[in-house]
C-alpha cells in the first residue's frame, strides 16, 4: 500500500443528496494491526475538502416515491442509473472546485451509489434462487465525467458470497477504532442505525442494522409539522410515550431475528408507517407530538434492546460512540441512554476527530483504497458471508 487521495459518496436513506469528501489516505507501519496480513489495516486518513450536494426537490420527491412503492417501468430505472451518474460526477466536480483541488490531485473515487433495492435473503425468481442488492449511479458515467478511476457496487460481493451486503461499516469502524483495544459500540443513526462492536483486540465482532433510526421520526415531521426533522429533538420533548403502541410496534419479527440483519425502506419506509397509523395512531386518536416521542423512543429502545439481546452476553461494550444525523437529537441520545442495560461512556465520533457528517463518505473512501490494492474488506462475522471478500469494482476513466 502507499498513500492515495481518495474521494467518497455516499447517499443514504434520507435521499436528501450526495455527501462527497476528499481524503488522503496512508498505511501506518506495516500497514495492518500487530503486523499480521489478515488483521485490520492500520490506516491514517486527513480530510481535505467535503461537500453536500443536495438533490432537486423533485428528483427527490420522484425518487423516494420510487423506492417506497417498489415500482418502476424499465426505462425509469434505465435512466434513473445515468442520471445518478450524471449527478454524483456534479458532485465531484463541485468538491473539487470548493476544497481547491483539480482531478489530476485525485487518485480514486468510491462512490456507493444510491441503494434502490436490497433483497439479501435469497428468493425464487422465475425458478432460480437468488438473492441481490442494487445501487444505482453509473460508475462508467462518473469516471469518464470526471477523468478520475471509480469504484462502486461495494455490496454485491459479499451478498454474492452469502452475506447480506451490509453493514459494511463495520469494516471502517474497525480501521478507525480498533487500534484503541477497549471494547467500543460504533452506533450510526441515520435512516435506520446500526451497530458495530469492537472487541478488546481490536477486532469487530457484531454488526448489524437494528431497525429504524431517524427514518420514522422525519416522516412524522414532515407530515404533522412541516419540518424536516425533529431539530434537537424538541418536538419529542414535549411528547409523551404512549406505551400499548410502543409495545405494538416492537413486537415486528425483525427484533427477534438474530445477526447478522439488515434493513431499510422495504421494511420500514412509508408503507409501514402508513400501516401502523392507520392501525394505531387514528384509532387512538394520538397527539402529534406524541407520536414524534414514541417513534423516538422506538428508535432509541430497539437499539438497546440489538445490544442487550445479542451481545451484551460475548462482548461488554465499555464505550458508545455516536454517529449519524440521530447524534444530534438529544431527546433521542437521553432515551438511548436510559434504556442501555449497563453503565457506559458516550462520545461523539468528533470526539475522536472524525466528521459524523462524512463518516460513510470516509468508509467508501476506505473502501476504495483497499479495493485498490486488493485487500479483502468486507467482515464476514458481521455480514454473515462465507469468506472474506474484496468488495467493488474498477472502472477506469
Amino acid at each position: 500500500m502507499k498513500p492515495l487521495t481518495v474521494i467518497g459518496l455516499n447517499s443514504g436513506t434520507s435521499m436528501d443528496g450526495i455527501d462527497a469528501a476528499v481524503f488522503r489516505i496512508e498505511p501506518v507501519g506495516s500497514g495492518h494491526v500487530n503486523g499480521s496480513e489478515d488483521s485490520t489495516p492500520a490506516l491514517k486518513f486527513t480530510m481535505l475538502g467535503s461537500t453536500l450536494y443536495p438533490f432537486e426537490s423533485r428528483f427527490r420527491e420522484r425518487l423516494m416515491k420510487l423506492v417506497g412503492k417498489g415500482t418502476a417501468t424499465l426505462e425509469e430505472m434505465c435512466l434513473l442509473n445515468a442520471s445518478l451518474g450524471e449527478i454524483f460526477a456534479d458532485a465531484v466536480v463541485r468538491l473539487l472546485k470548493e476544497s481547491g483541488l483539480t482531478k489530476r490531485d485525485v487518485d480514486l473515487i468510491g462512490s456507493h451509489g444510491q441503494t434502490i433495492w436490497h433483497c439479501p435473503d435469497a428468493k425464487s425468481l422465475w425458478g432460480t434462487s437468488a438473492a441481490g442488492t442494487l445501487q444505482l449511479g453509473e460508475p462508467s458515467v462518473i469516471a469518464l465525467r470526471t477523468g478520475i478511476p471509480v469504484v462502486a457496487d461495494f455490496r454485491t460481493a459479499d451478498v454474492a458470497a452469502g452475506g447480506q451486503g451490509a453493514p459494511l461499516v463495520s469494516f471502517a469502524d474497525a480501521v478507525l477504532f480498533g487500534q484503541d483495544h477497549k471494547a467500543t459500540g460504533v452506533l450510526n443513526i441515520g435512516g435506520i442505525a446500526n451497530l458495530t462492536v469492537i472487541d478488546d483486540h481490536g477486532k469487530a465482532v457484531a454488526a448489524f442494522d437494528t431497525g429504524p433510526g431517524n427514518m420514522l421520526i422525519d416522516r412524522a415531521c414532515q407530515l404533522f409539522f412541516n419540518c424536516e426533522y425533529d431539530e434537537d429533538g424538541k418536538i419529542a420533548s414535549r411528547g409523551r410515550i404512549v406505551e400499548p403502541w410502543l409495545k405494538e410496534l416492537k413486537s415486528h419479527a425483525y427484533f427477534q431475528r438474530r445477526p447478522p440483519k439488515t434493513t431499510g425502506r422495504e421494511l420500514f419506509g412509508f408503507g409501514y408507517f402508513d400501516r401502523v397509523l392507520v392501525r394505531y395512531i387514528e384509532r387512538e386518536r394520538v397527539a402529534k407530538e406524541d407520536v414524534v416521542k414514541t417513534l423516538t423512543a422506538f428508535t432509541a429502545s430497539t437499539i438497546a434492546d440489538g445490544y442487550g439481546d445479542f451481545v451484551m452476553q460475548t462482548t461488554k461494550i465499555e464505550r458508545l460512540v455516536l454517529g449519524g444525523g440521530g447524534t444530534f437529537n438529544d431527546e433521542l441520545v437521553k432515551l438511548l441512554k436510559s434504556y442501555w442495560p449497563n453503565e457506559i461512556s458516550v462520545a461523539r465520533h468528533e470526539d475522536y476527530g472524525i466528521s459524523t457528517k462524512y463518516k460513510e463518505a470516509l468508509l467508501f473512501a476506505l473502501l476504495a483504497y483497499t479495493t485498490y490494492f486488493g485487500i479483502h474488506n468486507n467482515v464476514p462475522i458481521c455480514t454473515g458471508a462465507t469468506r472474506p471478500v474484496c468488495l467493488g469494482k474498477l472502472v477506469r476513466a
